[in-house]
């Protein structure tokens, strides 16, 4: 194994990549994770005055801030984790320098909201493809004064969680396993795989759910490779943002739209959904490719292109 240059995103778990050690700190992280997901859904139930299986719907401003606050159990997990395990700082989950890169988070937002622009301008066409009873229907979901007070600590909660699922899957499963193995399949397939079947929800999905688990697997691949060749979570971490900030905006009815300020009533498990999902999908892949083609002009950072 070829000790990697200081500058390489990996470079920090060098020293601690043996694979019992990665597998009981992904471990460790998830248990520490369920046991503050159980917690604060208790106490957060027990605040609102509601019974906490209840709230995973998240048909509320609260019930969707509590889900989302779950997150910091990741954040948690992962400090104690890299901290008492790896014997590193949680700041290198970010990459080299220890911190976010900011100017690759905003441009990973702008890239995501271009993604979310085409895919609303080709939906457009969607009257012409389907019949109109079939056809997507909005309808407001919160008052404007209401939405207007909860947009920023909405934000603020969706911060949270980007980041934790990204420190997680592209910070420390994309260090351990690319300081361990060369080899794409390893440390960008298998994980996004598992990221992706962490999204696993049939009972709402139906058949859909299996085009979400593709989605969110090709997602977690493309975020890999982006982490790699810029050397930073920052622009994984604001193409993850740019995406789910949406949702603040038009959500689906009945998930997870206690933020939204509008919801779409559409047939989650209906073939429209399979067709929107996969656009976005081949949006995704198209967007990188294009990102790819034109950062290989650059002095890269960290070329995932050596780990082939």
């Amino acid at each position: 194994m070829t000790p990697a240059p200081q500058s390489y995103f990996w470079s920090a778990a060098q020293h601690s990549c043996q694979i019992w050690r990665s597998v009981l700190g992904f471990t460790l992280i998830h248990v520490v994770f369920f046991a503050a997901t159980f917690a604060i859904f208790m106490g957060g139930g027990w605040l609102i005055g509601a019974h906490p299986a209840t709230i995973l719907d998240g048909a509320t401003p609260a019930h969707t801030a509590i889900f989302f606050l779950t997150f910091l159990g990741y954040h948690l997990g992962l400090w104690l984790v890299v901290r008492f395990l790896h014997k590193r700082s949680f700041l290198t989950l970010f990459g080299p320098q220890k911190r976010v890169l900011w100017r690759q988070f905003r441009i990973g937002i702008l890239i995501a909201l271009g993604i979310s622009f085409a895919a609303g301008l080709l939906q457009m066409f969607e009257p012409l493809l389907i019949a109109p009873q079939d056809q997507t229907q909005l309808e407001r979901n919160l008052p404007t004064r209401e939405w207007l007070l909860i947009l920023i600590p909405a934000l603020i909660l969706i911060f949270i969680q980007i980041f934790a699922e990204e420190l997680v899957f592209r910070g420390y499963m994309l260090q351990q396993l690319r300081a361990r193995f060369q080899s794409v399949w390893i440390w960008a397939i298998l994980p996004s795989v598992a990221f992706g079947l962490l999204h696993a929800d049939p009972s709402t999905w139906g058949i859909n759910a299996v085009f979400y688990v593709i989605h969110t697997s090709v997602v977690g691949i493309v975020l890999s490779f982006v982490t790699l060749r810029t050397g930073n979570i920052g622009a994984a971490a604001g193409l993850h943002f740019g995406n789910n900030m949406s949702m603040v905006l038009m959500g689906n009815a009945g998930s997870l739209d206690g933020f939204s300020l509008f919801v779409a009533e559409v047939d989650l498990m209906g073939w429209t959904t399979s067709a929107s999902m996969m656009l976005q999908t081949v949006l995704v892949l198209v967007a990188f490719v294009i990102w790819w083609k034109l950062t290989q002009r650059q002095a890269p950072i960290a070329n995932a292109v050596k780990a082939d």
